[in-house]
């Protein structure tokens, strides 16, 4: 019973990434380089259901913003359906095909917090009788840097996370700027390029920093 869920993993292994290497990233090596016979009639059936099914989509999703943009009737230019939602109906097809298409497509986004600034500007001078005013706030106000540098960032757009609120001390930003940077160390493209730590050890004095000069090749 082991073997048989060992195999029933490796074959699960073969298939599992879906990132294209090179032309020799196909089914058929990946087998081979795992060790598996393609003359075995059920590993074969198994390669080839891979095959038939490797360029469906994996599932379907909505964009919660997302709108797309044509003249004309949208159904005269695109496939419609009916969505989950009763009462709405969505695009069949994925933003890369509409944009390959010249359908306009706008992301219409809300954020919360955008409601909660504006229920500030009413809130505070009724309780605290003080004028405010978002465009003339103070890009350098020391209790505010305080604060983010003991991470008591309960409730505060973009650092309230508990990743966020772990990395605030390590940067201890004192510039609008330098907070800024600090809200983005944790998104997914600086994880995934394996940029976070570096900065911390530089923002920290562990390690030096350098600077790319790029230079212009004379021919």
């Amino acid at each position: 019973m082991d073997s048989i869920r060992e195999t029933l993993d490796q074959l699960s292994s073969v298939v599992n990434s879906g990132e294209w290497r090179g032309p020799s990233d196909n089914f058929e090596n990946h087998f081979q380089q795992v060790g598996f016979d393609l003359n075995h009639p059920r590993v074969r059936k198994y390669w080839e259901l891979c095959e038939r099914i490797q360029d469906l989509p994996r599932h379907l999703g909505q964009h919660s913003g997302g709108m797309v943009v044509c003249q004309g009737q949208l159904d005269s230019v695109v496939p419609l359906e009916p969505a989950t939602m009763p009462g709405r109906v969505v695009v069949q097809w994925d933003k890369d095909d509409c944009a390959d298409m010249g359908i306009v497509k706008v992301d219409l986004l809300g954020l919360g917090m955008m409601a909660v600034l504006e229920d500030c500007l009413e809130l505070i001078p009724k309780h605290y009788d003080l004028p405010i005013d978002l465009a003339q706030l103070p890009p350098d106000d020391p209790p505010v840097y305080e604060t983010l540098r003991r991470a008591d960032t309960v409730g505060m757009f973009q650092v309230e996370s508990r990743a966020q609120m772990a990395s605030l001390p390590r940067n201890a930003p004192v510039k609008f700027l330098r907070s800024r940077r600090a809200s983005r160390h944790n998104s997914p493209r600086p994880i995934v390029g394996k940029m976070m730590h570096p900065y911390m050890r530089r923002r920290q004095g562990r390690s030096p920093w350098f600077t790319l000069i790029p230079h212009s090749n004379q021919y």
